[in-house]
């Protein structure tokens, strides 16, 4: 922000700073002793308090300015250290504020009635797509949640249900958000629980290997994986699956999921990719307790019941039926040419809970 108001001022262009990263700025939602929350439920119903009787408003755009003597610098075409994304991810999410605001009204005017019901559902259309729109900025939470209540009467947390739940889930991303900006060591690989960082992870470059390619012999992993590298983008629902398998059943540092996840995200955001994955892993704030694993195979036979999702990204098992698909036998998986997995489910799980079971308390 320094850099480009120099750059600004150099050429004579007035600017003004406004805040619309978050819908309400880091470090004014605290608790009663000052503190910034960390479990979530208390902490949007202070949000929601707050957004009541302080609504998010639209600023008005600037007015044009022609500096003298000004021309832009021409964009790259490519950036060091970022793949160039492929036509099919450009095609997918296409660039710009008009892009994102027609997406953002299709979504409002329609999906968002079925959002509570389907959003878990890989093979339906329920999630608004909109996230990698709020990740690059080109859309502000300011602008999702005003179209948000407007498609439901103004009511925050009441109303159409599926209105009502995207809302939630827009401030489960700020919660991260203000997460991020209180404890400033979550940007620098630390878990927001200091006794997870003695578990004991696996240095296994093979498995991580098999996961990040979609190749661990567990369907519904390997799809979403797959879905991943070709879009650049994964259903919610399976984030949370692929990065429970990886830091579970595996044992593997979230840490390395983290980082694969922004390498290849077209939405990739550090404070909600972070958030998940602590989540996940039972690392960070209000995360899912350490005992609770996600069987891969349960999720895929109750979020993908007829496999419609698993034939689109592995349809080497597109023949099986509806039941076989989601853990082909033995002789199935030769004949399709898809590996045996390379865990066992029960085993790791166990395995796991001893790992964290048995760290030390932090006093």
């Amino acid at each position: 922000d320094a850099a480009v108001a120099g750059a600004l001022d150099a050429i004579g262009v007035d600017w003004t700073l406004h805040h619309g990263a978050s819908l309400l700025r880091p470090g004014t939602v605290t608790t009663g002793k000052g503190d910034c929350y960390r479990v979530y439920t208390p902490y949007a119903r202070t949000c929601r308090d707050r957004l009541r009787t302080a609504p998010v408003v639209a600023v008005p755009p600037p007015r044009p300015q022609t500096p003298p003597d000004w021309s832009p610098d021409p964009l790259p075409d490519t950036f060091d250290g970022f793949a160039r994304p492929s036509e099919a991810i450009r095609a997918l999410w296409p660039a710009g504020e008009a892009a994102a605001g027609d997406r953002l009204e299709a979504f409002t005017e329609g999906v968002i009635d079925a959002y509570k019901d389907e959003r878990d559902f890989p093979s339906l259309p329920g999630t608004s797509c909109l996230s990698p729109y709020l990740a690059a900025g080109v859309l502000s939470p300011g602008q999702a949640l005003r179209a948000a209540l407007s498609a439901n009467h103004g009511e925050l947390d009441s109303g159409k249900a599926g209105a009502a739940t995207w809302i939630n889930e827009l401030l489960w991303r700020e919660f991260y958000q203000h997460l991020l900006a209180a404890y400033p060591s979550l940007s620098m690989h630390q878990p927001m629980k200091p006794e997870t960082a003695a578990v004991p992870w696996r240095d296994a470059p093979d498995d991580l290997r098999a996961w990040q390619q979609g190749k661990t012999g567990i369907p519904i992993v390997d799809a979403a994986m797959r879905q991943l590298l070709a879009l650049g983008w994964m259903h919610n629902r399976l984030r949370m699956v692929t990065a429970m398998f990886l830091s579970k059943n595996l044992l593997i540092d979230w840490r390395l999921g983290e980082a694969w996840f922004m390498a290849h995200l077209v939405d990739g955001d550090l404070a909600a990719n972070n958030g998940g994955w602590q989540w996940s892993a039972s690392t960070g704030a209000d995360a899912v307790p350490y005992f609770r694993v996600f069987n891969p195979l349960s999720q895929s036979r109750r979020f993908d019941p007829r496999g419609v999702f698993l034939r689109e990204w592995l349809p080497e098992l597109a023949d099986l039926d509806d039941k076989a698909i989601h853990d082909p036998s033995p002789m199935e998986r030769a004949a399709a040419g898809y590996p045996m997995p390379i865990v066992d489910l029960a085993q790791s799980r166990l395995r796991a809970l001893e790992a964290f079971g048995n760290l030390p308390a932090v006093g």
